[in-house]
């Protein structure tokens, strides 16, 4: 047999209206109690604490402050904080410039072979070609090498 619900009826004391406006305001004033992330704060406080560091302030002093106030931070965190928020504000993330290969390594080489194959204008090769024989390989060739079939496995 299925189970039945019972429900109680509701006395409002305002309309449908006056009670979504009153939980709606509510929800703002919660809204701007609500605990926030201590990146945030910090975040919001960026300036005076720009203006500490600058005046000679350490970021342990700083951070002990914060504490006695109720922030609980680290002071490598809140480095990391400070330097993610000057980011922000410079406007993005300046990338750092690639490091360049060495000109006799093989990346350079295939660099400027990639670039040569995409240029149409040059028709010089990538490398120097040699004139005398050309050298051994410094390890064993694989010539003549077979592999054994894989045995097969029963089911």
């Amino acid at each position: 047999m299925a189970k039945t619900t019972r429900r109680s009826a509701v006395n409002l004391t305002m309309s449908v209206e006056e009670l979504t406006a009153d939980l709606a305001q509510e929800h703002e004033e919660w809204l701007s109690r609500k605990p926030q992330t201590v990146y945030d704060l910090v975040k919001q406080i960026h300036e005076p604490l720009l203006k500490m560091k600058q005046d000679g302030r350490t970021d342990s002093e700083i951070c002990d402050m914060l504490t006695k106030r109720g922030i609980e931070i680290s002071a490598g965190t809140f480095a990391t904080y400070m330097k993610r928020i000057a980011k922000e504000t410079r406007g993005g993330a300046s990338r750092r410039p690639t490091r360049k290969p060495k000109p006799d390594s093989d990346a350079a080489a295939d660099k400027v072979a990639a670039s040569n194959s995409n240029d149409s204008r040059t028709s010089k090769p990538a490398r120097p070609t040699s004139d005398s024989a050309p050298a051994e390989a410094a390890s064993p060739s694989m010539s003549g090498f077979t592999s054994r079939k894989p045995p097969s496995l029963d089911a």
